[in-house]
């Protein structure tokens, strides 16, 4: 089973990129495309919203900064057609609020310019896996014979406790991408705090609380 739904990943999970910058796009698309992937650009995200069809085989990943829809917007009214749709978001800012509220309202992932060919690859990679493990799920889900009502009820004790650990991993991650923003502005900075505040845009005292929180400590970065 693991085989065949590799396979199907490299040659069915469509990337639909979109960037209103034609030369991000360019680059983006070239090496994602000379990497084996089949990607569609879009430098208008409405054409995407038209595009994209319910429980397609395919990912998303959408610039934020966008005129007239910004990528924040885009996501919302592709998880309001597709809920389980991976969309990975990028930024040309480490802003740690916005990829805090970017998770919460379900991005799969949150990338911060400048990032490598391999981590875009590699992110694309692993929502391509989620996103193929699901329609695989949808489609055993459509060959099962119907539950008795027992079994309704205990699935619905499973989908509480699903929604717990779902709650837990979404924070494991919101605290893994800060803590690396944080670290990264303060080894770009070489500990610099009044440098590290300005480009987080954080309070002093809440820069102070999370470099405490994941035992940050600004020496080892001078």
């Amino acid at each position: 089973m693991g085989e065949v739904l590799e396979k199907s990943q490299a040659s069915d999970c469509k990337v639909y990129f979109v960037d209103d910058d034609r030369g991000m796009i360019h680059s983006s698309v070239q090496w994602l495309t000379l990497s084996g992937l089949k990607v569609q650009a879009f430098v208008d995200p409405k054409v995407l919203l038209k595009t994209i069809k319910l429980n397609a085989p395919c990912v998303v990943v959408s610039d934020i900064k966008m005129p007239d829809l910004d990528g924040m917007s885009l996501m919302q009214h592709l998880l309001a057609k597709d809920k389980n749709l991976p969309v990975i978001l990028i930024t040309g800012h480490g802003d740690i609020p916005l990829a805090v509220e970017a998770m919460k309202k379900g991005a799969f992932e949150f990338l911060t310019k400048p990032f490598s060919p391999e981590k875009l690859l590699e992110v694309i990679k692993s929502a391509q896996s989620t996103r193929m493990e699901y329609l695989e799920s949808l489609r055993s889900e459509s060959d099962d014979v119907p539950r008795v009502i027992n079994d309704s009820l205990q699935d619905d004790a499973l989908t509480l406790s699903d929604d717990t650990d779902d709650a837990g991993t979404l924070n494991v991650m919101v605290d893994g991408y800060e803590k690396t923003v944080i670290e990264q502005a303060l080894r770009k900075h070489h500990g610099d705090i009044a440098i590290v505040l300005d480009e987080l845009d954080l309070p002093r005292r809440t820069l102070n609380a999370k470099m405490k929180k994941y035992g940050i400590e600004r020496k080892n970065f001078r």
